[in-house]
């Protein structure tokens, strides 16, 4: 009983990383298409406005609206490993776009505010 459960271990041991890299190469690539596609997906300009326009709420928006989503056809045919990887990285980096683009234009504003106050 003891000699199989050590050879188990070794067995675990041994295939654990051949298991964990083959994964590797479909997760690097989930990772960059997900970035890729975050970056294209939201759309600064419209965030950078709301943000200009509407100062802290619009930044409050931006922080608390709900995660983003990419569009689902992108992932039709793909592994779930994908899809996970996929998903973990595009939410959060498409979210911190939207948040630096409203927050960009907040200090926008309030930069040419203070400017226009100053200067008066």
């Amino acid at each position: 009983m003891k000699n199989a459960l050590v050879l188990l271990l070794v067995v675990l041991f041994v295939s654990l990383p051949s298991v964990v890299f083959a994964k590797a190469p479909v997760l690097r690539e989930a990772d960059i298409d997900a970035r890729h596609d975050a970056e294209l997906d939201v759309s600064s300009g419209s965030w950078f406005a709301f943000g200009f326009f509407c100062g802290g709420i619009g930044v409050l928006s931006a922080y608390l609206s709900s995660e983003p989503s990419p569009d689902p056809m992108r992932l039709v045919g793909k592994s779930p490993a994908y899809v996970q990887s996929y998903m973990w990285i595009y939410e959060p980096v498409a979210k911190k776009r939207r948040l630096k683009s409203s927050v960009l234009g907040c200090l926008t504003m309030s930069a040419l505010s203070t400017l226009y106050w100053v200067t008066e």
